[in-house]
């Protein structure tokens, strides 16, 4: 263990009361329910459009009203697994590996794609009246006939052939269209042409491929994905103007470089001036979050069964100006940053915040703490049930070997609502070389805490 850093449930805020490049933590939003579509199964695809959600739940796709109420509309092959979604304003076509759907808006009707010249497809966008898909296996990107996600004619298509490497999602951004190899990619635009009317832009060819077919978005006018080439894998990507560059620190790398990320994926938000990217490793069972507004990382937890384990968030919509995100057990949640716990109204989990500060020491030299104090956002108690207002606490520990053992938990007070003078803090530590201090909150309660002051003292030996 290089560093017991951790911020979990907590992305900063820049807090410049506190001076000048101070960051504040703030606790990550709650989530309440919206619609309970299909029981026990995974959330794989939500799509927007005008006064209706459609969202893929199990084998099902289902048009959802603004008031979150569920009809089915027609059944997939497949249980499991991301399905690419897109709509022309006409129909909304959905791929799934092999196979392929449409649902006509007109006629309300929902089939397979018959077309024996539709080439499958992992990932689908739209642009321009043409669906893109890429052709599973292999380096082939194909277009739609115009206007129709049900036809496809069978020389529409163009073979990513700068370098023999598959083809294993697309994205578009800026109405440049990238499919990414599995170690290269190369961009398409429009040029009008016969048969298939997209080229490669010249000069716009990107030696990093993508690491699998959804862990890739579009966020804050850039492309983001987790990248793959002949030297390695785990690398987060940013590419603005069609420039990329690394975004993940070297821990984030090196802890999403040791799972299998084939089945990884992406998607953003925009909350509060903050956009955040989402990388889900399912085969890690951890969420990171890059928070491009300040560029920096955190972790996304929720409580599943008792135990920590990845937010349970697997797909993001901006629905009726709602975030709603989905769940592995056919929930759909409101997403918002005044709601301090998830689930249901009686059936809430709570949210545990952690921040894990990375190692204090004075070159292997003993230290003395004698006093932490956490400054916070105070009074932010809540009334339960008409009764007095409860007072919330923090829990704080603290390690003097780097985080390899940690002394017992100590509570501290938040504040009842209308105490705002109280002090949160801890004494007479005692002494140690390698400190580490951690602070929790499970409290569903605003969670702010804009600094630590500590009492230290070195060995003058």
């Amino acid at each position: 263990m290089i560093s017991p850093e951790e911020c979990i449930n907590f992305y900063l805020r820049p807090y410049p009361e506190m001076g000048k490049d101070k960051m504040a933590l703030v606790g990550t939003p709650g989530l309440r329910t919206f619609a309970y579509v299909n029981p026990g199964y995974e959330v794989r695809a939500l799509l927007p459009f005008g006064h209706y959600l459609y969202a893929v739940v199990g084998n099902r796709f289902y048009r959802i009203t603004e008031l979150g109420i569920a009809t089915e509309k027609g059944a997939l092959n497949t249980t499991t697994g991301r399905v690419g979604i897109a709509t022309n304003g006409l129909d909304v076509t959905l791929v799934d590996g092999p196979w392929g759907y449409v649902y006509d808006l007109g006629t309300d009707t929902f089939a397979q794609i018959a077309d024996p010249d539709f080439p499958g497809g992992d990932t689908i966008i739209h642009t321009d009246g043409y669906y893109l898909v890429n052709r599973p296996g292999t380096g082939q990107v194909w277009r739609s006939d115009y206007n129709d996600g049900s036809s496809w004619y069978g020389l529409a298509f163009d073979t990513a052939g700068s370098r023999p490497d598959n083809v294993v999602g697309i994205v578009l951004d800026h109405k440049d269209i990238w499919a990414l190899g599995e170690s290269t990619t190369e961009l398409y635009y429009n040029a009008g042409l016969p048969t298939f009317n997209f080229v490669k832009i010249e000069g716009a060819f990107i030696e990093q491929g993508g690491a699998a077919p959804h862990a890739h978005t579009t966020a804050n006018n850039a492309v983001y994905w987790v990248g793959r080439d002949e030297r390695g894998r785990g690398q987060v990507f940013q590419a603005l103007g069609r420039q990329p560059k690394v975004v993940s620190t070297s821990p984030v790398s090196h802890h999403i470089s040791q799972y299998d990320l084939s089945t990884s994926f992406m998607f953003s938000y925009q909350q509060v001036g903050h956009t955040h990217v989402v990388l889900q490793i399912p085969d890690a069972d951890v969420t990171w979050v890059y928070d491009s507004s300040v560029g920096l990382w955190h972790q996304r937890s929720s409580i599943t069964n008792g135990v920590p384990s990845k937010w349970m968030a697997e797909a993001h919509a901006l629905f009726n100006d709602q975030h709603i995100v989905g769940a592995p057990d056919g929930y759909l949640y409101r997403m918002a940053t005044d709601l301090y716990a998830e689930g249901g109204e009686q059936d809430s989990t709570e949210i545990i915040s952690t921040r894990t500060t990375p190692i204090l020491r004075d070159k292997q030299n003993p230290i003395t703490i004698n006093e932490v104090q956490v400054v916070h956002e105070p009074g932010v108690g809540l009334i339960t049930d008409g009764e007095e207002s409860v007072d919330p606490q923090a829990m704080f520990s603290w390690s003097r070997d780097a985080g390899k053992t940690w002394s017992a938990e100590v509570d501290m007070p938040l504040g009842k609502i209308g105490e705002y003078d109280g002090i949160a803090k801890v004494t007479q530590l005692g002494q140690g070389v390698n400190w580490v201090f951690r602070y929790r909150i499970s409290a569903a309660v605003k969670k702010v805490v804009v600094g630590a002051v500590a009492d230290v003292e070195g060995d003058d030996a």
